[in-house]
């Protein structure tokens, strides 16, 4: 008699674990890349460059006193933190922005100036 409950409850709690097994998962959305606005009010040009560690991807270029709008891929964000590089071409010196905390539907808007330490960016909500 114990033998037969013992044996109908694993037997139930196979159906049970099969049954869920055929439940699909709620379908999660792949994650969004970032999206940068660069304005340049620099007179060089510049390149952005998103820095994960110790490894830099290129972003874009912005001329000279424009600006232009980029997606930064979802790779260097893995962290929800995303680090920039501004490299002004002919020029020596480079500006890095802190770690921006970022996540889905953000925009993050980066300002060169003519004095690449007075740079600066802003995080905003789409």
């Amino acid at each position: 008699m114990v033998r037969q409950s013992i044996i109908a409850g694993l037997a139930s709690l196979m159906i049970g674990t099969a049954a869920c097994s055929h439940h699909r998962s709620a379908a999660v959305a792949p994650p969004e890349p970032v999206e940068l606005t660069v304005n340049n009010s620099n007179y060089l040009d510049v390149d952005v460059f998103a820095v994960r560690g110790t490894s830099r991807g290129r972003v874009g270029s912005v001329t000279g006193l424009s600006t232009a709008t980029f997606h930064v891929p979802v790779q260097y964000t893995p962290d929800g933190n995303l680090q920039l590089l501004v490299d002004p071409i002919g020029s020596s010196s480079t500006y890095m922005t802190d770690k921006i905390s970022v996540s889905p539907g953000v925009h993050v808007e980066l300002t060169v100036t003519a004095v690449l330490r007075m740079s600066s960016y802003a995080v905003w909500s789409k």
